[in-house]
Parts: C-alpha cells; structure tokens; sequence
C-alpha cells in the first residue's frame, strides 16, 4: 500500500470509529429500542423486521449504546460480544491518530550493512 492510500486508509478508520463511539454516546440505550433525543428509532434489524426472529447480530447496536454510556454489564446482557467490538473501535480512535502523525514525520534514514549505498 503507498504512503497516500495508508494515510487514506487510516484517515479513514479514524472517522468511522470515531462516528460510532460518538453514536453510542448520543444515542439513549433501552433493553427493547434506541431513542435520539427523546426520539424512538424504528427497529435496525432487517431480518428481525421481516422473519420476527433474531439475527445473530441482533442486540449489538444497543450493546454499543450501552458501552457508550459505560455500562458493560447490559452491554454484555444485550450481546457478549458488544463490549469486546466495540473497545476494539474505540481502540481505534487513539491507534489511527499516532498512525496519521507518525506518518507525517519523514523516515530515519537506513544506516547499516544493508543500507543502500550510493550508485554508480
């Protein structure tokens, strides 16, 4: 991957994480909906919606709404695998930052045996 594709890549990841660790905390977590400011969402699962059965996914949303509001108990109760997604993109936040400004710093020179040498 170039140098500008990685940056894209991360600059990328950064923003994605970042808007679903920023929906967690905005979004109000009950066991049974999701509301946005005082506001009931309609249902997220489109297979709950049309089989009237969950999904193995199902429960997650609002397992991150819960994580969002720091409360890994009904996160966990909502889906076991929710607090454990969702620490993994909070991770991401911190991680893709030190990658951008990293990136930006030139490279050490190689010095070494290995090192390139000059051409003839």
């Amino acid at each position: 991957m170039t140098p500008a594709n990685q940056r894209i890549w991360d600059l990328s990841l950064l923003v994605g994480s970042a808007l679903i660790v920023l929906a967690s905390v905005l979004l109000t977590p009950d066991p049974i909906h999701l509301s946005l400011f005082g506001w009931q969402l309609p249902p997220l699962c489109l297979i709950k919606a049309v089989t009237g059965h969950d999904c193995p996914g199902c429960g997650m949303t609002r397992s991150f709404t819960y994580m969002g509001h720091l409360d890994p108990w009904m996160a966990f109760r909502m889906h076991a695998l929710g607090p454990v997604l969702w620490g993994a993109v909070a991770a991401q936040i911190p991680w893709r930052i030190v990658k951008l400004v990293r990136g930006s710093s030139p490279a050490p020179a190689a010095t070494g045996p290995d090192a390139p040498g000059p051409v003839s």
